[in-house]
């Protein structure tokens, strides 16, 4: 009985029942800390990307639509150049001075009406 006494007493002094007792339990909760921490870290992470996917989707929005205006600006201008180039080209051909033109006459007209359309454009 003695012998038992001083083997329980071994052991229970040194800890060492009581670390096999509680150390899966201690190292469970420890991971489910980590876990936790990890989650919330990666919660974070993801919160902060969704606001600069959020702020990037509003500027590829706006460079769209800045895209869309220049193609039809490209559009405008590509007619006008065609415009001219048969005009250049109609004026070539004509047989009367550059002054009584009347292939010149009619193109500064347009050109007027051209401007004259920008500028009403411009104000509205």
């Amino acid at each position: 009985m003695e012998l038992i006494s001083i083997i329980l007493n071994a052991l229970l002094a040194s800890g060492l029942i009581g670390t096999f007792l509680f150390f899966k339990p201690k190292r469970r909760k420890e991971n489910a800390e980590a876990k936790d921490k990890e989650l919330k870290n990666t919660e974070k992470v993801v919160a902060i990307q969704s606001e600069q996917i959020g702020r990037l989707d509003s500027r590829v929005e706006k460079l769209e639509e800045k895209v869309d205006n220049l193609e039809i600006i490209i559009e405008h201008k590509d007619v006008e150049i065609e415009r001219s180039s048969c005009i250049i080209r109609q004026a070539y051909k004509c047989p009367t001075p550059a002054e009584n033109c009347p292939v010149l006459q009619k193109k500064k007209e347009l050109e007027h009406q051209l401007q004259e359309q920008r500028q009403t454009d411009n104000i509205e």
